[in-house]
């Protein structure tokens, strides 16, 4: 199945928790998932985000306080 980006920012704040590659998207893409989780109240977790700087984790994380998790294990 593929989905778009407008319909997992859809999912999301719908209220559907996801759990996505973040190596799969760009910065700006997950940006506005996680804005859509926060209007949501979903949940949101990024697993392969080892491309992703500390600066630009932050940012997603405050874009949806409480709700994201990053997965860092390897």
């Amino acid at each position: 199945m593929i989905i778009t980006i407008e319909q997992l920012r859809s999912l999301a704040s719908a209220g559907g928790s996801l759990i996505l590659n973040a190596s799969d998207f760009t910065f700006n893409q997950l940006a506005g998932i996680c804005e859509a989780a926060e209007a949501g109240h979903s949940s949101l977790t990024l697993k392969q985000v080892s491309a992703l700087t500390v600066e630009q984790l932050r940012a997603l994380a405050s874009a949806a306080p409480g709700l994201v998790t990053f997965d860092l294990t390897r």
